[in-house]
This record gives C-alpha cells, structure tokens and sequence, in this order.
C-alpha cells in the first residue's frame, strides 16, 4: 500500500520560523510519522522553505518538496506541487482542508489518478476577518470547500459535535468518521519541576503563571485573555500572563498592556521551537483559550496542556466540549464574555484542590489521544476504503 499525503506545508526536522507550521500540518506530520512506523510507503506532496525542489527521504517515506515562489499570508503557494506529484503513483490520496495550495493539489491530483481520497477536516474558514488578502483568500478557499466535501470518499473530523454544527460538515454526515487529534504523549512526559522549566526559560518563580499558547490571532481571543488578565491582577497581583507564540497581534497586544500598565506582568515569549514546548506548557499553572469563532474545531493546544497535567480553561464553542468537560478536566466559559473569564481564572487561581482535580483527570483522558491509537484506527480505514472500492 502507498499512501500520498498533500499538505501546504510539512515540519522539517529543525523547526524554521520563517516556515510557518499551522495546527493542520502539525498533525498531518505527527500522523505520518506515527504510519511510517507499519508496513507502508508514503509518498508527502508538499511546499518547500525555498524557492528550489528538495526531497528528503526517510526509510520508506519520501517528502517531496516543491519550490515556494510567492507566499499567501503564512502560506508558501507552489505551482509544481499541482503537477509534479502526477510523476507519482499511489493508492490513496490523504488531505488536511487547509489553506491552499494542498487541499487543491490533492484533489486535482485524485481526479486525475482516479484514485480515493480521504479527507480531514479541522473547522469552517471564517471570510469575515483579517486583511483584506486573507478575506479573499479564505473566500475562494470556501468556495471551492463544496467539491473536495462531494468528491472526498471519507472525511475524517475530529469531533461528530463540530460536524453537527457545521456549516459545511452538516451536508455531509454519512461521509463523517470520527478520529480526533493525536498527541506524542512522551513529549510531555518531562522529569523536570515546575520550577526547572521556569528556571530554563528564565521565568518567574514564584507567582502563577497564566498560559496562552498558539498563533496571535483574532479567533484564538488573546485580547480577551489579555482584558480579563487586567481585571484578575487586582486580586491576584502576584500572577503572570504569558503569551507564547508569535502572530499579526502581537504589536496590539504589547501595545494595550502598555496602555493599561500591566506590562510587567504580561510575557510574550514569541515563536517557540517544537522542543521546547513542553517545558512551557510544564511551566504553567493554568492554561486558557479564549477562543471566539466556532470554526474552533479540536485544538491541538489544548490536548498538550492536558498531557502535562495543566489545568484548562476554554471557550464552550466548536469541538471543544468533545474536549472539556466542565468542571471534571477544565472549565468552560461563554466565548467573547471577560467577565465570565475573569470568574474562572480567579477559581482556579486561589483553589489548587481544584487544579489538581483537572489536573488528575486530564493526566488519565488524555491517553486515548496517542497518536499509536489515531495511526491504528486511520489505517482501518485505509485498509476498509481500499476493499471496499
């Protein structure tokens, strides 16, 4: 059996920040590591850092990767990765929607190979915010969201409660099969102390630490975050916010720290390394995402805070609940309400019963989640499509 997978962008070995990895490709690449360890070829149909062609084999995985030439947003947009995969042969085409150019590419590519094509969906694009170039590109991304559906023999979401509620997925319920997002649980396993990963990345010792991680953007709430973590310094003064990961709001955020005074309280560590991630995580006493948009189907941040044992609070939106249940593993609030934030951040904070029970329970879900359990159960279906066709 070979297996192509297209993805508009894949990790290579050493992290590249100017080579952005968005949740998507993350988990495509942690899926086909997980599957190259069985009995098969893959074949990764991707773009490349730069503008020439590479190909990076390992064992019996192939990554080709085709020449950036002009970049969309963070995405590298490569014109050969939409005809130079037809020099290859497979016998399933495996695809994250995504922004372009993979999904495109995978599905030019299975039309022409007349060949299965399965698809993973992570959440709706949402055309109403941004730049004006993200707006139009998410809009044409939408557009054509409707064939790959129709055309996609199976399509995997992570949550059957995001498919229900879909705008896209709701069409398409018999096609739907429920895989979530994995997680390298080992990754998380750290020998280290709270206060060794705060020592390595030179943070605070002493006073709590409130966790964001994940690229700035509107839908992810940092700003919210930020607003309820003003009004939570009152009662907890001794308490630090930290932002890691870079994105298009990270002048606005530093910028309103300034304004409300509250910048020595408040860390924006910028782009962090896929290795050094769980000593963040690690470092941590709470962990929020206050995310604003129900296109926010299964994030990927969530499942490592739950792997290193740190408390959750999150928006009740998209596939979170599949996620989060309130009150056992983490807390759920109503998304865009600081107010509602503020309440759970000051619970957890001044109640560390509270975090160890979240914590505890977090610690025993989260191992359903290794990505030894996705990898068997995406290669059942694999092996049913093939049959079956």
């Amino acid at each position: 059996m070979i297996i192509g997978y297209f993805s508009s962008t894949f990790p290579y070995s050493v992290s590249n920040p100017k080579y952005f990895c968005g949740g998507s490709s993350l988990a495509t690449h942690s899926l086909v590591n997980e599957i190259s360890n069985s009995d098969i070829d893959i074949k990764v149909f991707t773009t490349s850092a730069d503008s020439e062609d590479h190909l990076d084999m390992d064992g019996r995985m192939g990554i080709y990767r085709y020449a950036t030439k002009i970049k969309l947003l963070t995405s590298p947009i490569s014109l050969g990765l939409f005809h130079k995969p037809l020099e290859h042969d497979v016998d399933l085409v495996h695809v994250s929607f995504d922004m372009p150019p993979g999904p495109f590419a995978a599905y030019r590519y299975a039309r022409k190979k007349s060949l299965p094509l399965i698809l993973t969906y992570h959440g709706d694009w949402d055309p109403d915010y941004g730049s004006f170039v993200r707006k139009v590109g998410v809009s044409i991304n939408n557009k054509f969201v409707s064939d790959l559906l129709s055309y996609a023999d199976i399509i995997i979401s992570p949550s059957k409660l995001y498919a229900k509620k879909s705008k896209y997925l709701s069409k398409y319920l018999d096609k739907i099969r429920v895989i979530p997002n994995g997680i390298d649980l080992d990754e998380f396993q750290l020998n280290y102390s709270q206060s060794e990963c705060r020592e390595k990345l030179n943070l605070p010792l002493e006073c709590k630490i409130i966790l964001f991680f994940g690229y700035l953007t509107p839908y992810k709430g940092p700003d919210i975050l930020l607003g309820a973590f003003r009004e939570v310094l009152k009662n907890q003064p001794d308490t630090v916010l930290l932002f890691a990961g870079n994105g298009n709001m990270e002048d606005e955020l530093k910028k309103l720290a300034r304004q409300w005074n509250i910048q020595d309280n408040v860390i924006f560590a910028g782009f962090v390394d896929k290795k050094m991630r769980s000593l963040y995580y690690k470092s941590a006493d709470i962990f929020c995402l206050p995310s604003t948009m129900s296109t926010e189907c299964y994030p990927l941040a969530i499942l490592e805070a739950m792997a290193s044992g740190v408390p959750v609070v999150a928006s009740d939106i998209g596939g979170i609940p599949d996620i989060i249940e309130n009150n056992v593993n983490g807390l759920l609030v109503t998304p865009t309400n600081p107010e509602k934030l503020e309440d759970n951040l000051n619970l957890l904070l001044q109640n560390p019963e509270i975090r160890a029970k979240f914590s505890e329970n977090a610690l025993k879900g989260i191992k359903k989640y290794s990505w030894k359990n996705i990898a068997t159960e995406t290669l059942k279906l694999y092996e049913s499509l093939l049959e079956n066709r």
